[in-house]
């Protein structure tokens, strides 16, 4: 066997100082001062002495890093694949030509002619077009792909105002969903391919140029986006293992570019205004009407004033407005062919459509690579972000402030002669004025994001690297409130939160990647150790003697309290993936890893298999001869996933401090077991995901599609038992829930047209999911929160039961008005008497079916962009209607105008609302029943853009593209509320108690004006 020998002098000084951290690898690699490399793979061997190292870059034409082309020396197959940065190096006889190929370019050929650097472009191949694709821990050609991952690069979103990185998301990738509040710097929800944990998080895991970002996607900022990649199934999700259950976001950044300099700035102004509202009566109807209910309440004179307007509030004008975004992007980025830069900045201000909502973002990056030597390539970055929210509350419950503002009588004013804001005597009966509810007790929270690492890759030997990355994630965020005597019309008080979080990782990663003849390689091996801390600390005070200060000096309350908390946890894991490929038509990927979790006592470790295969019949000789259908490929994968979604301390049995008094007046500290119970045997949830996939193309590449059924089955699901008050009450954790998450997800890529001055590409894709609980246990339900207690039942209005999808509504059967004007339920159990026992599931707030529908039309330099999303099959309880149309506890009164014609004295038992001098109506059963449960199925115009491209030949001084957009401007919908897609969260993470609006935050539809100069 022949020797291939390599003096160690060309790369064992960096190589010896990398190894010196890692004895064991040392030992196994360093015998001398000459390494021996078998390789007897390669029928061509060339003595070193007539070889020399070639070191290049492979970028496209807009001078964007080509990963994992192939660089081949012609005739042999002794060759490479250039790495995330389009970079590569390879040892060739100085006469050589190499051969530089990837699917969906032109393959290039390029003598060598004893050049040491080469800079190669490659040019599209709009018959052949693919990608590479990011999959964790490594990246793959997408014809190489055997598992289920959803691409998004930036090009699918450049004509829409994105604010917010999840807002590209939505609409545009198939088996994701994505809930947003709507309220400037708000919550928002993504779910891939549903929901399996009932009483933990489902937000999947969120993974930044390798580093988990517990942070989620707050604070980035979209024009440093390169692509973005969604794991769906397990083959893919498995090499994340205890995170990977929920799915895995993974985002590429920006670097710079060798040999070229740029200067970006982007700028959009946008001007925001409520979509749809809610009818609600005039002062005039509103007195009219309760002098019916309670006669002679309001005079003559009264009546006169609210009928002229010169008296009563609008209480929707008063907290909408006219919302203003600005948004404006600078990027710098250049560089050599050995180091590249990239600096770049981001100021986002909003002002929302509700008044006093602001949210301010400052945001800066700067990222640096290089190739120090031969063998070392390093990556520095740092993300900051500095944000500053004002909002309101628009949670599901009693006092959201759209609730209350729906719910305020009409004919008050808005302040007292002494400067106070009115309460409300007639309707709201225990709420706040909502003016001063948004101007004067409006709180504020600051976060402070930064996000750090450094990649250190290493070329060990020909095929081998070895990439040390090391990060950080820290957050720091600040929450401070205060009430006023002026709102509350009692105590005044104040609030200081302090919650800050620091996370730290270090992944090792090692990779051979090979390809000899017709066999392709690829195994990586990776440690990784993850170790987050969180310190919590908290000051309030009641009773200010002055509030002229605000929330800044605690010193000045009456009464004070402070807390704090510390908790940490840590994650050791190991990885093994093998992907190999035979002849580009048959493909295997195994990965296995392992996770050791802090969080659990005596079953710390999870072991998480997947297997992917992948049969591309497009490159099968038999269907070289026809020209139907091109690229065809069929795809399978099945692993298991997990989840540790818990506390860091909670299998614990933590102890209570407790104050007692022993026959006296002092008061003495003791300890008692408390409410938590000790769990140690509790171990990781688990997913199991099978995937079937097909994949091909028609008509020459121009129709392109993809399928997958998935069936995804979460078992020995955390779940949260309670312990009855009579044995001492509290709570603990068991393995018991199992959810399975079935369906659907395709994608449909059109090129409609394409001459050299028209255009018109379009995507489609859609999801079809159904989710169901299939065990709990032995328990027979778990109930849903009660999001307004004395007004709706105290076992909520939402169940999670077996055979039923989380986040079904459980209520009545609403049956119209009896003879007497009261509300009717069906009596399904047959008693004769309405109950609990005639409750039933009516409802669910999960769509059946999701899309997304993209369309791009380009004629000559203007470019068009409709963006469509829709979703069927999901229920909305709307508790604005039944606030506003009851009268029943802190709502007593009537204030939405749909109630005039359609009550019992107008129209009888036909109507729908009863009376307002019904006596004994059961309105509490009427707000869990089908009366206002409402279909939210909606089809929409998400966004509307308009561009025009100046080049630089005619601008002079720079490549210019003014873009304007509308985002919202029309819904088809049967839903009454404002928004079918609005919900009111009660915890952005579980997903049980979804679906309910008791005053979600207002559609907005906005129009924005946008400027690109490319300098």
């Amino acid at each position: 066997m022949k020797k291939n020998v390599i003096p160690a002098g060309l790369f064992y000084p960096g190589l010896k100082r990398l190894l010196q951290t890692m004895p064991l690898m040392a030992g196994m690699l360093l015998g001398g001062t000459t390494l021996a490399v078998a390789n007897d793979l390669n029928p061509v061997v060339q003595e070193q002495q007539q070889s020399i190292s070639v070191t290049g870059t492979v970028v496209d034409q807009n001078g964007e890093p080509l990963m994992g082309v192939n660089v081949i020396e012609k005739g042999t197959t002794n060759g490479t694949m250039t790495d995330m940065d389009g970079r590569f190096t390879l040892s060739v006889p100085g006469n050589a030509t190499l051969q530089i190929s990837y699917i969906g370019y032109t393959t290039e050929e390029v003598v060598v002619n004893n050049q040491t650097k080469l800079n190669i472009t490659l040019k599209e191949d709009s018959q052949n077009l693919d990608e590479l694709v990011v999959v964790g821990y490594g990246a793959v050609r997408k014809a190489d792909l055997a598992g289920s991952v959803a691409v998004l690069d930036n090009k699918s979103f450049k004509d829409q105002p994105i604010v917010q990185v999840s807002d590209a998301l939505q609409g545009r990738v198939s088996g994701v969903q994505v809930q947003n509040s709507g309220v400037p710097g708000g919550t928002v929800k993504i779910r891939v391919r549903g929901s399996g944990s009932i009483n933990r998080s489902n937000d999947p895991l969120y993974v930044i140029d390798g580093i988990v970002r517990e942070s989620g996607l707050t604070g980035l900022n979209p024009e440093d986006i390169r692509s973005m990649q969604v794991l769906k199934d397990a083959s893919s999700t498995a090499i994340y293992g205890s995170r990977g259950a929920n799915g895995v976001v993974l985002i590429t950044t920006k670097t710079g570019k060798a040999n070229t300099r740029e200067i970006t700035l982007d700028a959009k102004v946008g001007i925001g205004t409520v979509a749809k509202r809610y009818e609600t009566l005039s002062p005039y109807e509103f007195a009219t009407l309760f002098n019916t209910y309670r006669a002679n309440t309001f005079s003559q004179d009264q009546l006169t004033a609210f009928q002229n307007g010169t008296a009563g509030t609008d209480w929707q004008d008063q907290i909408y407005q006219t919302g203003i975004t600005q948004d404006y992007k600078l990027t710098f980025s250049g560089g050599s062919d050995k180091t590249q830069y990239l600096v770049s900045g981001n100021y986002v201000g909003q002002d929302g459509v509700v008044i006093e909502n602001k949210n301010e973002r400052f945001q800066a990056r700067a990222n640096i690579t290089s190739q120090v030597t031969d063998w070392l390539h390093v990556t520095a970055d740092v993300n900051a972000s500095h944000n500053i929210r004002r909002s309101g509350d628009f949670s599901a419950g009693k006092g959201n402030i759209v609730n209350v503002a729906m719910n305020y009588s009409p004919v008050l004013g808005i302040l007292n002669e002494d400067g106070s804001y009115m309460r409300d005597p007639y309707s709201a009966l225990t709420q706040n004025n909502p003016v001063g509810m948004l101007k004067e007790q409006t709180g504020e929270t600051i976060t402070d994001i930064v996000n750090a690492r450094m990649d250190l890759k290493f070329d060990i030997l020909p095929g081998l690297t070895f990439t040390t990355s090391n990060g950080i994630d820290y957050n720091d965020l600040k929450a401070y409130s205060f009430s006023t005597k002026k709102v509350t019309n009692s105590n005044n008080s104040m609030g200081n939160n302090d919650t800050y979080r620091m996370t730290l990782q270090t992944t090792n990663n090692l990779t051979y990647t090979n390809k000899w003849g017709d066999h392709a390689l690829t195994a990586t091996a990776v440690y990784e150790a993850t170790h987050s801390e969180t310190r919590y600390m908290a000051l309030n005070g009641s009773g200010l003697l002055t509030e002229s200060v605000g929330w800044w000096n605690v010193n000045m309350a009456g009464s004070r309290t402070a807390s704090n908390s510390y908790s940490e946890w840590a994650l050791m894991s190991g990885v093994g993936r093998v992907m190999y490929n035979y002849k580009d038509r048959y493909m295997l990927t195994g990965t296995i890893r392992a996770d050791g979790s802090s969080k659990f006592q005596n079953k710390k470790w999870g072991y998480f298999p997947s297997i992917a295969a992948a049969w591309s019949l497009g490159n099968e000789d038999f269907m070289q001869n026809q020209n139907l259908v091109q690229d065809m490929k069929i795809r399978a994968s099945y692993g298991v996933i997990g989840s540790q979604a818990i506390d860091p301390y909670g299998t614990l049995g933590l102890m209570q401090q407790a104050m007692y008094a022993f026959g006296g007046s002092s008061q003495y500290t003791g300890y008692w077991i408390g409410t938590s119970v000790a769990t140690p045997d509790l171990t990781w949830e688990t997913t199991h995901q099978l995937d079937l996939g097909l994949d091909f193309s028609i008509l020459n590449h121009r129709l392109n599609f993809s399928f997958d059924y998935f069936d995804k089955k979460t078992k020995d699901g955390l779940l949260q038992r309670t312990i009855a008050n009579y044995d001492g009450g509290g709570s603990y954790w068991v393995n018991a829930a199992e959810v399975s998450n079935r369906g659907i997800d395709f994608s449909i890529d059109a090129t409609v047209f394409d001459t050299q001055d028209f255009s018109w590409s379009t995507t489609l894709n859609g999801t079809y999911l159904k989710n169901e609980v299939t065990g709990l246990g032995g328990l027979d339900f778990v109930s849903g929160s009660t999001p307004a207690a004395g007004m709706i039942p105290n076992d909520g209005v939402t169940r999670v039961e077996v055979g039923q999808p989380i986040g079904a509504f459980y209520g009545y059967v609403w049956n119209g008005l009896d003879k007497n004007g009261r509300d009717s339920f069906v009596d399904l159990d047959g008693s004769g008497s309405i109950d609990s026992n005639d409750r039933t599931f009516i409802g669910k707030a999960n769509p059946d079916f999701t899309l997304g529908w993209n369309n791009t039309l380009r004629w000559k330099n203007w470019d068009l962009n409709l963006f469509f999303t829709g979703s069927f099959g999901a229920d909305r309880l709307n508790l604005v209607r039944f606030t506003g149309t009851a009268m029943t506890g802190d709502f007593a009164f009537i204030t939405l105008r749909e109630y005039l014609n359609d009550n019992y004295d107008v129209a009888g038992q036909a109507a729908r609302y009863p009376s307002v001098t019904v006596t004994n109506n059961d309105y509490q059963s009427a707000s869990t029943s089908t009366k206002f449960l409402e279909s939210a199925s909606y089809f929409r115009l998400d966004n509307l853009s308009l561009s025009y491209n100046l080049p630089k030949s005619v601008a002079k001084f720079a490549d210019l593209r003014f873009t304007f957009s509308c985002q919202n401007l029309f819904t088809i919908t049967s839903y009454k509320g404002m928004d079918p897609a609005g919900i009111s969260f009660m915890s952005s993470g579980v997903d049980v108690n979804d679906g309910i609006d008791f005053g979600a935050y207002p559609l907005t539809r906005t129009y924005t004006l946008g400027v690109r100069m490319n300098f």
